[in-house]
């Protein structure tokens, strides 16, 4: 057992309060007790309380089974379902095993972190370039893996977990996939790692969603004055030159194989597939979608011109909640703003229509762009954050990282303030569309 006083208290706000110095565990004693205690698991944790906290890392299905009661009970999002986890976990072939980590108190289990071991390349890229990438073994705590009770105290202990299970050996970089960046968790992993294992490469990006509320009438009727005149003319080019636009849902289980033919007709012509980044055909996806649709959350939609798919979007509906997971159109199309259509058809559908249980909100996914600007009703701050272990190889990775962000900033302030930017982008994305 792997054992640290703590003297902290439960505090409101967000001011960070790191350990004392005399709580810290030594790596010589963490790495002595791994080795002579491999089949030991549990980090306790005391306090200054009358019930006493210990962190517990699941690493296997009968362990999280056991943990299915509480797990459901904390409502988790899409990627953190304890079911989608596991999936995920048996499919994806980098993952090694589960790495969850369960906050006791009292013996009762009060707040997790959702993790798993994977083995996998830690990407560089040098503006649109990649560069060569070390491979890690890498705790990767899903999107939304932070469940149950975060008080300061909890969310500190739990962080604490997992620079201990760095300092262990058991990984050499952990990965916080897109938290709130005013989460507890997120400033805990930033704060409490010392300077050579702490990210210095968190990039501030907008998590943007639309709010769909019935009692405000009609879904056209919430939008500005311009886009629904925009709309209206997106329609009328598209009747004038291709007759009716069709659009057709994706749901059921026997709907996949379609949908992924019809989505790889648009997607291997789009700039993203030269990224090597969005929608492709391959068996994960596949099986994913099919898991979706098990479930009832899939909805994919394709716009037909003529018959032929010009743009789709895919996500999945569930606790109503619409997560944009691919969103798509065919280059030669663009001046009848085929996805943009797409978009407004289907959150018109999703909010006026009554085929299914009422949707509340549309999640429009990691990553900024102008369209989910213009249509967001809120938005807030957020980044992966990585933690990484205190051992050589780790430190060097980190520092290379940092460096080739460096260069990616210096390059990037060097130009916003020309036309070149914009323009090269263009070209880049022309480029390697052509070279697909």
């Amino acid at each position: 057992m792997v054992s640290a006083g703590y003297r902290g208290v439960d505090g409101a706000g967000y001011v960070a309060q790191g350990p004392n110095s005399g709580d810290r565990v030594s790596k010589d004693a963490v790495n002595d007790r791994v080795l002579h205690a491999k089949s030991i698991r549990t980090a306790a944790v005391r306090t200054d309380e009358a019930a006493p906290r210990h962190i517990e890392i699941l690493r296997t299905r009968p362990e999280i089974e056991a943990l299915r009661g509480f797990w459901n009970a904390c409502n988790p999002p899409r990627d953190a379902d304890l079911e989608f986890f596991l999936f995920i976990s048996d499919i994806y072939p980098e993952v090694e095993r589960p790495h969850v980590l369960v906050l006791y108190e009292g013996g009762a289990p009060k707040a997790l972190l959702v993790g798993r071991l994977e083995r996998v390349r830690l990407p560089l890229r040098l503006g649109y370039l990649p560069l060569p990438s070390p491979t890690v073994r890498m705790i990767q705590i899903v999107h939304g893996g932070w469940l149950g009770a975060l008080s300061e105290i909890n969310a500190k202990l739990l962080v604490e977990g997992l620079i201990a299970s760095l300092a262990a050996g058991e990984a050499d970089v952990a990965s916080l996939h897109s938290p709130d960046l005013a989460c507890s968790i997120a400033r805990y992993a930033r704060t409490l790692p010392s300077w050579w294992c702490s990210d210095h490469t968190v990039r501030p990006e907008a998590r943007r969603v639309r709010e769909l509320l019935p009692e405000a009438g009609p879904f056209l009727r919430s939008l500005s004055q311009n886009e629904r005149y925009q709309q209206r003319k997106r329609e009328r080019n598209l009747r004038s030159s291709f007759g009716e636009p069709l659009i057709e849902i994706f749901t059921r289980p026997t709907e996949v194989d379609r949908l992924m033919r019809d989505a790889e007709t648009v997607a291997c012509r789009s700039y993203q597939r030269g990224l090597h980044v969005g929608f492709s055909d391959t068996p994960v996806i596949r099986n994913r979608l099919r898991f979706e649709a098990e479930r009832g959350w899939l909805q994919g939609y394709v716009l037909y011109l003529n018959g032929d798919p010009v743009a789709f979007w895919i996500g999945s509906l569930r606790n109503g909640v619409f997560l944009s997971e691919y969103l798509s159109f065919d280059p030669a199309y663009t001046k009848y703003a085929p996805g943009m259509y797409l978009m407004l058809v289907v959150m018109e559908k999703l909010h006026d229509g009554p085929s299914h249980a009422p949707v509340r909100l549309v999640d429009f996914g990691i990553g900024d762009a102008p369209y989910k600007a213009r249509l967001a009703t809120r938005h807030w701050q957020e980044s992966t954050v990585l933690v990484f272990s205190p051992r050589l190889r780790s430190v060097s990775t980190n520092a290379l990282r940092s460096s080739v962000a460096m260069a990616n900033r210096w390059m990037k302030e060097a130009l916003r303030f020309t036309p070149w930017l914009s323009t090269l982008k263009r070209r880049w994305r022309a480029r390697v569309m052509s070279d697909e």
